[in-house]
Order: C-alpha cells, then structure tokens, then sequence
C-alpha cells in the first residue's frame, strides 16, 4: 500500500513557484550562456564535423543532429538540476527539511522539484530550438509540438536523477551517475549517428534506452512534421517516467527519514 505522504497534490506547485521565483535572479545570465553554447555545439558539429560527413537519407548533418542536440540538452540541463541542485537543498542547503515543516509532503516536494526539472529542460530547448530556426533547420511548423515531449522528457531524466540524489553519500557519485546513465544515452542514442550503422547487439542495446524514442520523436516532428510509430515511442517514454518518478519519491522520502 503506497504511504499517504508518498502521494503528491496541488502543493507541489508551490514547490515549482519557490525555484522559480530562485530563477529569476539569474535567468538572464544563464539564457545568454546557453544561447552561445548551443550556437556552438551546432556550428561546431553540424558545419564544421558536418562537411566530413555525406547525406543521411537526404539529410545534411546539421538536420539530422540539430533534433539530437534539443533532446540531449534537456536530458543534459534536467539531469544537472535534479542531481547536483537536488543534492544541494536536500543535503546541504536542507531546503527539503524546511519544506516539511510546512504543510508539504515528501510527494509535493518531489513532484514539485520535478516540474521543475522538466521546465528547466524545456526552458534549454527552446533555445535550442531557436538557434535551428536562426539556421534554417525547422523544417515544419509541428516542430512545436516537442514541446511536451520534452517536458516528459525532463520529468524522466529530473526522475532518474532525484534516484541518484536519494542514494548519493556525496556530490562524487553523480560522476557514476552520468557516466553509467546519462553518457551511454548521449552516444548511443541516435542524436549524433543513425542507429543502422551500429552491431546487432548495439542496436539492439539503444532501442532499450528510452532516450532513443525520445530523439526519434522529436526528429520526426522538427523535420518532418510527424514521427513514424509516434504512439509506441510515446508509450515508452511514459511508461519510464512513472516508474522511475516513483522511484524516485521512494529514494528521496528514504534519504529523509535517514
């Protein structure tokens, strides 16, 4: 039987407002440092890689990466949040703490941070998303519709995260964190090549990595306007999130009863 203060309600937007009102005192500064840094990543890779590479099914390079870069960046920025920001108010800061003393609970809290995440991540790809249109690289006008794919997105990846958070003993173990989570979905998950090139066993190893249907939608929908077997990528990035946002409600209601 899942334990009453496990179970979330509409107190944890308060949670969501307490970051963002946080967010507002350095947002401007943050934008301006992503915007360049997703300008670079694209002309670096999508321009300067992307002469050495050919066509990818009538693709230049920088069409074909330009999608992987938004899906990575919010795997990238949620993963952060809910790692090395989570540790902090949960640890250090012991905002986690103060938050109990009010009428919140451990569900609020966690739901409440993961919006969070989730709309940091959105927030860095829509930035993203703007650099492709400066490039030309939006190809319809259904590339708006990644939006709440990305939000699922960062919900996943803030998910997975707040676990590593709920075990840390240190800021340390987030470096096997992204190593053994975050950095194989990076590589392997078709943002920078196509799966087809890979081994049998590879692929077959990147179709397990939820980021891949992540990547498959939105380049379908930035592209094209539509993602081949939508429905069934859909299902699997949803179907992650709730397991891993419980899980995630369980290592963190664990660490503060510890």
């Amino acid at each position: 039987m899942i334990r009453r203060d496990l179970i979330p309600t509409h107190r944890a937007l308060r949670v969501w407002v307490r970051h963002l009102i946080q967010y507002r005192s350095f947002y401007l500064a943050e934008w301006a440092g992503n915007f360049g840094e997703h300008f670079l990543y694209l002309l670096a890779f999508g321009y300067g890689l992307g002469r050495l590479v050919p066509s990818l099914n009538g693709l230049s390079y920088a069409q074909f990466i330009g999608p992987g870069l938004v899906v990575s960046i919010a795997m990238w920025t949620s993963s952060y949040e809910s790692t090395f920001g989570a540790y902090s108010r949960m640890r250090i800061q012991k905002t986690y703490e103060a938050m109990l003393s009010a009428p919140l609970s451990v569900g609020d809290i966690v739901l409440g941070d993961l919006l969070w995440c989730a709309t940091r991540a959105l927030i860095g790809s829509i930035l993203m998303m703007i650099v492709l249109m400066i490039f030309g690289l939006i190809g319809s006008f259904w590339a708006v519709a990644v939006l709440p794919i990305i939000f699922l997105e960062g919900l996943m990846f803030g998910s997975l995260g707040l676990i590593a958070a709920g075990l840390a003993p240190n800021f340390s173990f987030f470096s096997f964190h992204f190593s053994v989570v975050v950095m194989p979905m990076f590589f392997f998950a078709g943002t920078f090549f196509p799966l087809k090139g890979l081994p049998p066993w590879m692929q077959a190893f990147s179709e397990m990595l939820p980021l891949t249907h992540a990547v498959r939608i939105v380049r379908g929908l930035i592209i094209y306007g539509h993602a081949d077997s939508f429905v069934w990528h859909l299902s699997i990035l949803a179907g992650c999130t709730i397991v891993f946002m419980m899980a995630a409600c369980a290592a963190v209601s664990r660490r503060l009863v510890d």
